[in-house]
């Protein structure tokens, strides 16, 4: 691509060009490890690194033409603008061709919930005989090109690269998760969806987004991001809190005045099940996700998918096969063999936790002993809001190591103990693989262990230069076949 063409589709952010605009580029990239002969690279300062300090190695390596945000020799040759990120995001979407344009668009914020829209999202499309792929936290499947990214919503350049590829692919839709990080920093700011999906908006992430306000509006601005004649379906509770006359808003939920109505809501241990009033008529919902609040993640996918055009009857026998996804109320079977159940979750917000702890309290036919922690270099105060939580809705509340990343174990350990409710019984094991233990070897017949805050997470994340491989629900395993092994019960 000419980077004459780039240039007029960064239009206004262009504070001065330092390059022939002839130059015919071949690739795109903003990470230094990602540069190829013939790349225009885009540098932006991050909170740990500034790529504008190795621009003389980057320029050796043979990139062609930076796009930069701050002034540097004009030996380089550059393309000087007002914000990298936001310029990021358009110079992907224009060497890519604009893929979304040729996709069905699909792009799901909130707090919670993302992870189970965007899979159920996946699974119902597939069913329906069409191709494509998805962007998250637990998978990455690029039609069939299935890989773990560190990042929820990746950046712009590799949105647009996997779209693009979907495209090439014969796909037919593209589905992701939208992180509130993501959306602050325009990684999706090129992207137009012809469906967004708002799940909720509890506290999340205020050690980045510094106050709630900011955070819900950036979530909010996923509604800025619509084709013209796109659809957002929106959680009626946070209705209140749009202000966009010109976006066409589909609500669900229990209140009466939504669109979709969820009523009659029943879990059990297999699965959930509940009466929706639609525009289409009442219908019967049957899931195998337990836990009252898939209720509301089931019912943002079978609304976009009906107000898009797709059988309703048809998308709501889909969903009855879908399983649900890893480390989302994960249930380990081989607890069943000491007479209990163990559940692996990735609730790792306050509202998160509770809604689970909520809903195992009705399944439940003994007590809840909850392992729970808090992730380093986040949002320290919701870390005492989880051990009021967890205290007060279990029976048994184990403090643990999360992900400490850089931070002292012992010290998050002590923050999260300020919440603990008084009289409440909790005890705080610093190792997690122990506190799992301890758990297991609590619970009695009847009993349910809650493994919370990780989900599907290969490794514990100790800093920058230590992670051990630790996956929960593997551990959990190792522990109870160990157990059987040595022919112990957690009952008599």
């Amino acid at each position: 691509m000419k980077i004459s063409n780039l240039i007029s589709s960064l239009n206004s952010l262009v504070l001065k060009v330092n390059c022939d605009a002839e130059t015919e580029v071949d690739y795109v990239s903003s990470y230094s490890r990602d540069v190829k002969e013939g790349s225009l690279f885009i540098c932006r300062e991050g909170q740990t690194f500034d790529s504008h300090t190795i621009i003389d190695k980057l320029y050796a390596q043979g990139v062609k033409v930076f796009v930069v945000e701050k002034e540097v020799p004009d030996h380089y040759p550059y393309i000087h603008v007002v914000d990298s990120r936001i310029a990021e995001a358009i110079v992907a979407s224009e060497f890519y061709e604009r893929p979304y344009e040729k996709l069905i668009t699909f792009g799901v914020t909130g707090t919670n919930g993302k992870t189970t829209s965007v899979h159920l999202f996946h699974h119902i499309m597939h069913t329906l005989g069409f191709k494509g792929s998805i962007s998250g936290t637990v998978l990455n499947d690029i039609m069939g090109d299935k890989f773990y990214h560190h990042n929820t919503t990746p950046s712009s350049i590799e949105i647009m690269r996997n779209m693009a590829k979907t495209v090439r692919s014969g796909g037919q839709y593209f589905g992701m998760e939208v992180s509130s990080h993501a959306l602050a920093q325009y990684r999706v700011e090129s992207i137009q969806f012809d469906i967004v999906g708002l799940t909720n908006i509890t506290r999340d992430h205020l050690d980045f987004h510094e106050t709630f306000e900011n955070y819900k509006k950036a979530k909010l601005h996923i509604l800025n991001l619509l084709k013209s004649e796109g659809i957002a379906i929106i959680n009626h509770e946070y209705l209140k809190d749009i202000r966009h006359n010109n976006v066409r808003i589909v609500t669900f939920g229990t209140d009466r005045k939504s669109d979709y109505v969820i009523k009659e809501i029943n879990t059990n241990w297999s699965g959930t099940f509940f009466k929706l009033d639609t525009p289409f008529g009442p219908k019967n919902v049957s899931s195998q996700l337990i836990g009252e609040y898939n209720a509301f993640n089931i019912t943002l996918v079978i609304a976009a998918l009906a107000e898009i055009g797709y059988d309703i009857d048809e998308v709501i026998s889909a969903v009855a096969a879908f399983r649900g996804v890893d480390g989302r109320f994960e249930v380990i079977h081989e607890a069943r063999k000491l007479g209990i159940e163990v559940i692996v979750d990735f609730a790792h917000t306050p509202d998160a936790l509770e809604k689970i702890i909520l809903s195992l309290r009705k399944l439940a036919k003994g007590r809840i002993i909850t392992v729970f922690g808090a992730g380093g270099q986040s949002d320290i105060g919701k870390r005492p809001m989880m051990a009021e939580i967890a205290s007060k809705y279990s029976d048994i509340a184990i403090i643990t190591t999360d992900d400490p990343r850089g931070e002292d174990p012992g010290k998050i350990i002590k923050d999260v103990e300020k919440g603990i409710v008084p009289d409440s019984l909790s005890l705080s094991i610093v190792d997690r693989r122990e506190a799992i233990e301890t758990a297991i070897t609590l619970a009695n017949k009847g009993d349910v262990v809650l493994i919370a805050g990780r989900g599907h997470e290969p490794y514990q994340i100790f800093n920058d230069d230590h992670k051990i491989p630790f996956k929960d629900r593997d551990v959990a395993i190792d522990i109870i076949f160990q157990k059987i092994n040595k022919g112990e019960k957690t009952f008599k």
